[in-house]
């Protein structure tokens, strides 16, 4: 048996332990080729070495992500475990144990999925895979489409370990109920009214007054005034700002109230492909007529203008760093 095949069995088995029937949503024979096909892309010579890429950032669909995300942890190990058998088999060498983590897509539909790999250095490696446990810890449940289809998740076992190929090269891994919408109650007219005192009060509906006459001289000039509907003012545009990438020159609109920085797509609103960057990294926010920066607690932390700020004031001009990415702030 091929270790590609292998690998597919275990993930299967995976599915097969899981609770409420769990199939895969799609081919993880596919998805291992892919993601060795990326190491090969991004593997580079550095001094003298061939270092094989440690990040490895797999985009899925929403249904796909509420789907497994009770299976992350187990999946995410065993991805990096086939990952760095196929490195150890070329030689190739890594920063760490290679990190393999899933992120939303909303363009995707249920059942395709992409593989990026990149190249990062040891100490956002680690950065990475803390906040990564960090967020699984807090992410295990079965939330987006499962939940919204009404089903109810058991509460997973604690999962026993796999059955994992030993890797002498790898660094160590430090019912909703039914609510009707629709008002049962025929209309009632007055003369029902007046006749069936036994009506509860709840259930009678209001009659408009009826018109009052024009008295006096002026009463047929009043009746002939045609009333005029006037148009109600157009809303306002919302407030907007433009974030410029000073590396690339592109250009991201921050809308108001608030818009999100980070890197997947499902919860930012403006979305960067810096690995250094977290999932949900600052939120730039109108209070008043200010643009207000705030830090998310992310792991590498927000810059204005090379300061640290948990919160602050942002101006025109000023400069915003998240991870390696330096953002200018310009009000429009």
């Amino acid at each position: 048996m091929s270790f590609f095949s292998d690998f597919e069995n275990r993930i299967a088995a995976l599915f097969d332990t899981a609770p409420q029937g769990y199939v895969e949503p799609f081919s993880f024979k596919k998805l291992a080729k892919r993601a060795a096909k990326e190491m090969e892309a991004e593997t580079y010579e550095i001094d003298g070495i061939d270092t094989a890429p440690a990040l490895y950032t797999v985009l899925v669909s929403s249904a796909d992500d509420a789907l497994m995300r009770p299976l992350y942890a187990s999946i995410t190990d065993e991805l990096a475990t086939f990952v760095a058998t196929q490195a150890n088999k070329k030689g190739y060498v890594f920063v760490g144990r290679p990190l393999v983590r899933f992120m939303v897509d909303p363009s995707l539909k249920s059942g395709r999925f992409a593989v990026f790999a990149e190249n990062i250095d040891g100490s956002t490696l680690n950065r990475l895979r803390k906040e990564e446990k960090e967020f699984l810890a807090g992410n295990a449940g079965v939330g987006g489409a499962a939940a919204q289809s009404g089903v109810i998740a058991a509460p997973m076992p604690e999962p026993s370990a796999p059955n994992l190929i030993p890797l002498d090269n790898l660094y160590p891994d430090d019912g909703l109920d039914v609510i009707a919408d629709v008002d049962d109650l025929q209309p009632i007219s007055p003369f029902d009214l007046a006749s069936t005192p036994e009506i509860p009060q709840t259930q009678r509906r209001a009659e408009p007054a009826a018109p009052v006459a024009p008295v006096g001289r002026h009463a047929a000039h009043i009746a002939a005034v045609p009333v005029i509907d006037v148009p109600e003012p157009a809303p306002a545009p919302a407030p907007a700002a433009l974030l410029v990438d000073r590396q690339t020159g592109r250009t991201y609109k921050v809308a108001a109230p608030a818009s999100v920085i980070g890197r997947e797509r499902a919860t930012a609103d403006v979305v960067l492909t810096d690995p250094n960057i977290s999932r949900r990294h600052a939120e730039l926010k109108l209070d008043g007529d200010d643009w207000h920066i705030i830090d998310l607690r992310s792991t590498n932390g927000t810059f204005v203008n090379d300061v640290e700020v948990d919160e602050c004031i942002v101006r025109n001009g000023d400069l915003i760093t998240v991870g390696l990415t330096n953002l200018e702030f310009r009000e429009s």
